[in-house]
């Protein structure tokens, strides 16, 4: 998640129409200053990036660069795919969420080829937007986030507030000035939104099913759902309707490791995961050679966790998400929950149980060492994991883990 711009957080008890909610100012972040020029120039960035890549070959050490490569690296490192896509292609909390349905009171319609409809509110794109079709200003009109009970707990939402597709578009349709949050059509808090571009971010106790040990029963659980009604706005320069680009969500329940994990760096070293950055290079295993090769880091994710699990070998331990795999002895990757793995994860073939007696890959001993225990941690911990530029595995306490691309599930 990108730098956040410090904003005091205040909570107090409003009645509207009889109806109890908590009024939230919200913490502001990233600015969306996005625009089409802007999407031409990345374009144009991009094709040089594919030529930068097929000029350094195999090359993986920045020192190695000119002064003019060094830059064009810096752009053509990082995950994001697209230029308004809101979250790139490594993990966060919707490496194990997002898979939703959304349904809106109302939509504008479709005008030149452009639909307004509530999908767009989370895309995860800043290009589209919903736009609410009654006229008027859209008050009383919302948007219903249905969350299904395996969903990771929520415990930010992040609003993009307007149609931030450009400067222009973003004055003259009106924006959200208060929106009211129900949960499972209960009031929960009275959202009272800056008029800026900046993404707007509220923090909660978490959302959603806490009791998540037993993956099956958590299934058969109810769909849950939120939300997100418009109370008042603040007017367009030249338009009447309300539109909000974005609504999605932060939480924990995501795979990650305890603090203290190490990580096995590309110069044999090792650093522990919290203290890595996207300066650091890994080893990472390259299957069709059977040797290690170098991953540069994209990014740290931090995220909070109670479904932390202590694996024990006879020389070393780590604790880990249960739904982290492991390359396991004539198994390919297990994970404690597999379930969870094959759902929330894209796959190339299919985690299959890890139970003690399993045998995990050490790759720089070229060895597997048997799994001892598997012993449940109580409460919650800050937990992290890392994500690459190239590469699906890295070694956690030696051992080889897997990253993972999430399922784009809506």
């Amino acid at each position: 998640m990108r730098q956040i711009i410090t904003y005091i957080l205040t909570l107090f008890t409003l009645t509207v129409y009889g109806q109890t909610f908590k009024e939230m100012k919200p913490t502001l972040g990233y600015l969306v200053d996005k625009s089409l020029e802007g999407e031409l120039e990345f374009l144009k960035k991009q094709e040089e990036c594919e030529k930068f890549w097929k000029e350094v070959g195999t090359k993986v050490d920045e020192k190695d660069f000119t002064e003019e490569q060094k830059k064009l690296y810096e752009f053509c490192a990082t995950d994001i795919e697209g230029y308004w896509d809101i979250i790139g292609v490594g993990c966060s909390w919707y490496c194990g969420g997002g898979q939703d349905t959304l349904s809106a009171s109302s939509e504008l319609k479709p005008f030149k080829g452009i639909n307004y409809s509530a999908k767009n509110a989370h895309d995860l794109s800043y290009k589209t937007a919903w736009i609410e079709g009654v006229p008027g200003y859209g008050i009383g009109e919302y948007l219903t986030y249905h969350i299904p009970p395996q969903n990771p707990r929520i415990t930010k939402v992040i609003i993009v507030n307007g149609y931030v597709k450009s400067e222009k578009a973003w004055r003259e349709n009106s924006r959200v000035k208060k929106l009211k949050m129900y949960v499972d059509d209960k009031p929960f808090a009275m959202l009272l939104l800056e008029d800026t571009r900046q993404e707007q971010i509220f923090s909660f106790e978490p959302l959603g099913y806490s009791d998540r040990d037993n993956w099956d029963e958590l299934h058969k659980k109810p769909w849950w759902t939120i939300k997100f009604e418009i109370a008042d706005v603040y007017k367009g320069e030249k338009y009447d309707e309300t539109a909000i680009t974005e609504i999605y969500f932060d939480g924990i329940d995501v795979h990650c490791f305890g603090a203290g994990t190490e990580i096995a760096l590309a110069d044999n070293s090792t650093k522990k995961i919290e203290e890595i950055t996207n300066q650091d290079w890994v080893h990472t295993f390259n299957f069709l050679t059977g040797k290690l090769d170098k991953a540069k880091v994209s990014q740290l994710i931090t995220v909070r966790h109670s479904n932390l699990l202590k694996l024990r070998f006879s020389d070393r331990e780590i604790i880990v998400t249960d739904d982290h795999p492991f390359w396991v002895e004539g198994k390919n990757w297990a994970s404690v929950s597999p379930t969870k793995s094959n759902h929330n994860y894209e796959q190339t073939s299919e985690v299959i149980q890890l139970k003690i007696g399993d045998r995990i890959f050490v790759p720089s001993d070229n060895k597997f060492i048997d799994l001892i225990s598997i012993e449940k941690i109580e409460g919650e911990q800050l937990t992290y994991t890392i994500e690459l530029t190239t590469g699906d595995n890295f070694m956690a306490n030696g051992l080889l883990v897997k990253t993972e691309r999430p399922k784009w599930t809506n």
